[in-house]
């Protein structure tokens, strides 16, 4: 017979076989510990918050929430203001639900936009709170990426923060939030430049911290229904197949609010990282969509898979027999290059979403198929996997180099001729 308030040592001596163990709930003098009920984060009514990139879909569900917890008043620096169409039609609801909002032309990664933004908020209604959503995307390869388009997705998110940064220093601030990636912790073959630049936010949340100033990096996966990837397929497409699940609104809205009360614990935190939940993970990767996993074999991970391998009873994704066993068993080197033909147009198909029966191997140039750089660059990282060939970009697109070329060069440097 144990007190409701042992009721930790009862539940660990259910193993030790010495008969039944009852737990007694009646008035008692020994203290039970609760935990303290979750408070939901408000808002000021009396406050500004300092918006940023936050005029599309996902700027609709975050002002609306904050609303909702008694936000009145947003500034919000934009490059376009509300030329597009989704962005006048966020203000205007916005105005109309009773809150305030004023929208300033400007660039983040300009100084002087900053400052004149941050100078129109009234003496009265401080900034309280901040949200840097800035972003540009300019896909390509690394080493053939030019200077314009790796500093035209660097300025948003790595100058516009250090502006928001120094102008607010020595404000006081409740939080600061820097939307990130998830590609800024597994990388993503095609997008370096925009990978470098959330890593940079997850450093200078870190730094921010570390010197007694509010911020979170809020590090994403990609968000169902919300947002720049699922405004492009092609984006949410590469995602699933590197083994990336979506997040919907609510999930959205929760890793914000962790991520603007992280100055409410005991120890402030300066990461939230959504998308890696093991259980999510297990179901996703077990799925046939996933073809570019490469960041299974990041020893980062190892705890993550191992979690997962655990719960499943089953081995590591990616530890499955290769194509390379199979070359490796074929009845002859013509055998060989047929079954790597085989394994390479299935793989081609499901990328650019061509039927199967569309291609030609002998005759058709891989380039002819029309792969852009993302595809490419994941294209080259899953050759080096399953074929253990490191063939440059614009050989692999060089005219005349067919599937069947293609197959016979691997074969060529696994040994079988």
């Amino acid at each position: 017979m144990r007190n409701l308030a042992e009721l930790d040592n009862a539940v660990a001596s259910f193993s030790d076989g010495n008969g039944k163990t009852v737990i007694e709930y009646k008035p008692s003098e020994a203290p039970i510990h609760l935990l303290p009920s979750r408070t939901p984060l408000e808002f000021s009514a009396n406050a500004t918050y300092f918006l940023v990139g936050c005029l599309g879909g996902l700027g609709r569900s975050l002002t609306s929430w904050m609303m909702k917890r008694g936000a009145k008043r947003f500034t919000s620096l934009s490059r376009s203001g509300t030329d597009a169409e989704q962005a006048a039609l966020l203000v205007r609801d916005i105005r109309e639900a009773g809150a305030i909002v004023q929208v300033i032309r400007g660039d983040a990664s300009v100084r002087a936009d900053v400052d004149r933004a941050l100078e129109s908020v009234p003496a009265e209604f401080p900034v309280r709170g901040v949200v840097q959503a800035a972003m540009v995307l300019r896909d390509g390869l690394f080493q053939s990426m030019n200077h314009r388009n790796w500093t035209t997705s660097i300025q948003p998110k790595v100058f516009g923060t250090v502006n928001l940064h120094n102008a607010l220093k020595d404000q006081q601030l409740d939080f600061f939030v820097c939307t990130s990636s998830i590609s800024g912790v597994l990388g993503t073959p095609g997008l370096t430049n925009y990978s470098a630049s959330n890593a940079y936010l997850d450093a200078l949340a870190c730094h921010r911290v570390s010197q007694g100033l509010p911020c979170s990096s809020l590090v994403l996966p990609m968000i169902s229904g919300v947002g720049v990837v699922a405004e492009n397929l092609e984006i949410e497409e590469a995602l699933k197949r590197k083994g990336i699940y979506g997040i919907d609104e609510e999930d959205l809205l929760e890793s914000f609010e962790a991520a603007m009360m992280t100055q409410t614990t005991e120890k402030p935190f300066d990461h939230v990282i959504a998308g890696l939940d093991p259980a999510r993970l297990q179901k996703v990767l077990s799925g046939n969509d996933v073809t570019d996993a490469f960041w299974l074999q990041d020893a980062r991970f190892k705890g993550l898979m191992h979690t997962i391998s655990a719960a499943s009873g089953a081995s590591a994704p990616g530890s499955d027999h290769s194509i390379l066993d199979e070359i490796g068993a074929a009845s002859s080197p013509q055998a060989a290059i047929e079954a790597i033909a085989n394994h390479f147009a299935d793989k081609l198909s499901r990328l650019l979403m061509v039927d199967r029966d569309d291609f030609e191997p002998d005759t058709i140039s891989i380039a002819d198929y029309g792969l852009d750089s993302m595809i490419g660059a994941e294209l080259r990282n899953w050759i080096f996997k399953e074929y253990g060939l490191d063939i440059p970009f614009q050989q692999l697109l060089g005219q005349g180099m067919t599937i069947n070329k293609f197959a016979a060069q691997v074969c060529k440097v696994n040994g079988i001729e």
